[in-house]
């Protein structure tokens, strides 16, 4: 008898979120709307433990401190990753997708992978201002109507997210 080990990943769990359609400029086949979601959900548990901790060390999370701390933290895990040859957080890898260039369909640069980061950190930010409590959720939400299926910040940096 021989036993066979199944692994469920994102994209075998949501078909329907699979995919279908291809980018005109690249040819890759785009990610769902679905798949981004669950590679943004997979990210942000995995980022979750890691703050604790900055949290607990640092003692308070209102503190300037821990906003600069757990900033540095996504910043680094997300720019790294993105930005190497795979172009996938263990969210993106989960979801079966990878971030590529939008104009050339290859991996992206460092400094691209940060304005990624970058413009979306910025949106957050602008929640303290009230223009975030329009913007966060119109950048997520973009990608269900635009023909290319980028967000705002994919706009920004020039990037899409594709099927892996």
């Amino acid at each position: 008898a021989t036993t066979e080990i199944y692994t469920l990943s994102l994209h075998d769990a949501l078909p329907i979120f699979s995919g279908g359609r291809r980018d005109t400029v690249t040819n890759h086949a785009l990610a769902e709307w679905g798949l981004r979601v669950g590679a943004t959900i997979v990210d942000g548990f995995t980022l979750v433990i890691p703050e604790l901790l900055i949290w607990w060390a640092i003692g308070s999370y209102t503190s300037s401190l821990f906003t600069v701390s757990a900033l540095a933290l996504q910043g680094f895990y997300l720019v790294y990753l993105l930005s190497r040859a795979r172009g996938q957080t263990l969210g993106n890898r989960a979801a079966k997708t990878r971030v590529v260039s939008a104009s050339t369909g290859q991996g992206i640069t460092m400094s691209t992978a940060f304005m990624r980061w970058f413009i979306t950190a910025l949106f957050s930010f602008s929640l303290v201002f009230g223009v975030g409590v329009v913007l966060v959720p119109l950048d997520y939400l973009w990608p269900l109507w635009d023909p290319r299926r980028q967000t705002l910040h994919d706009k920004i940096a020039g990037t899409i997210v594709v099927l892996a």
